[in-house]
Order: structure tokens, then sequence, then C-alpha cells
């Protein structure tokens, strides 16, 4: 596929290392006017503009940003794209969103159902029968067991885990190292063992 990539810092490189190993062509990466020139040898761009791509890719780690740039694009002529780095394994049966990248080492079980606009980063892995909602992020070494829902835009970070059958809601962020072991609501930022609330998390974006 020929690949537009939207986002040209750290994780923007991981996106586009992944899609090249997989056999994609990157045909432009936009940036910020504050991003460095070129990006694993592509230059940053300022707009898509005449570029000949046949889909996108959100490669910014931030949720709520990345959920508005996905917006934007998506009201354009291209598809989402989907980028899956070579040594990840899939399941059966496992539902892939538009626009969701998977990374080096990931794990995804059969059954589970990954939402749109998604990040499963390095090295984390998501069993049997898990649902994630769009613009969801699971941080490096992250795990979750069967039957575990997160909602939109739910940011789990890295080592963190959740027990079978757990929830977190729409926007929470789940701290480094927390293990979710029961229900969390949504709109809260939850830390420790078990992982509680301490607060409330940023608003999420404005459709």
């Amino acid at each position: 596929m020929r690949l537009l990539v939207v986002g040209a810092g750290g994780h923007a490189k991981v996106v586009i290392d992944a899609a090249e190993a997989a056999g994609h062509t990157i045909v432009g990466v936009v940036g910020m006017e504050s991003d460095a020139p070129a990006i694993l040898g592509h230059s940053v761009l300022q707009s898509a503009e005449g570029l000949d791509a046949d889909g996108f890719i959100i490669a910014i780690g931030d949720n709520a940003t990345r959920a508005r740039f996905f917006a934007e694009y998506s009201a354009s002529s291209l598809a989402p794209a989907v980028v899956v780095h070579p040594s990840a394994v899939i399941g059966t049966d496992v539902q892939l969103g538009g626009g969701t990248f998977i990374a080096a080492g990931v794990v995804v079980n059969t059954g589970a159902r990954i939402g749109a606009d998604s990040i499963l980063n390095t090295a984390c892995s998501v069993d049997h029968d898990c649902l994630l909602g769009s613009h969801s992020h699971v941080g490096p070494q992250a795990a979750l067991c069967g039957g575990v829902t997160l909602g939109e835009g739910v940011l789990l970070g890295v080592g963190s885990c959740a027990s079978p059958g757990a929830s977190v809601g729409a926007w929470s962020v789940v701290g480094a190292g927390a293990a979710v072991i029961g229900d969390l609501p949504g709109g809260v930022v939850c830390v420790g063992v078990p992982a509680h609330a301490i607060g409330a998390s940023e608003e999420p974006p404005v459709a």
C-alpha cells in the first residue's frame, strides 16, 4: 500500500519502520512546523496536498490528538490503513479497526476486537475476546487477560495489566505498572495495585 503517515515524532518512527517492514511504501510524512525536516529518510511535509496515497495512518501517540487528526483525514478520500509489524502474532477471528497500528512483538489472541485508530504498542498482549474501543492505546509490555473491555480513548501505561473480564471506561488513563482487577469508571486517572482513581483525566476531543 502507498501510505501517508501523519505525525513526525518518536512514535511515527516506530510506525514508519513497521510499515516498511510490512511492505508498505511511504509516499509522504506530514508533520508540524516544529518537527525535524526528515524522519528515517523521509522529508517531513506540512501538507498532504498532491500526494498519491492509497491510505493513511495517524502516527501520534496521544489518544485525543490522534482522534482529532483521524476524524480530519477520514473525511478525505483516503481510507484508514492498518499497519501490523511482521513479528506480531494475530490470532484467528481477530477484528482490527481501520487506522490501527500493531507494533513489534505484540500478541492478539482469537476473538479480540480492536477499535479504529488504536495502538497496540511494543510487546503488549491482548488475550481472547477482549474489546478495545476506538482511539485506545495499550502501552509497551501491558497485558490484557481474556474478556477485558477498554472504552474509547483508554490509555494503558507501560507494564500495566488487566484481570479477566475487567473493564476501563472511556478516556481513562491507567498508569504504568498498575493492575486493573475490576471495573474502573470513565474519565479518570488510575494508578496502583489494585488500580484506583486519583483524579480526572483530560476531556475527550470534541467531535
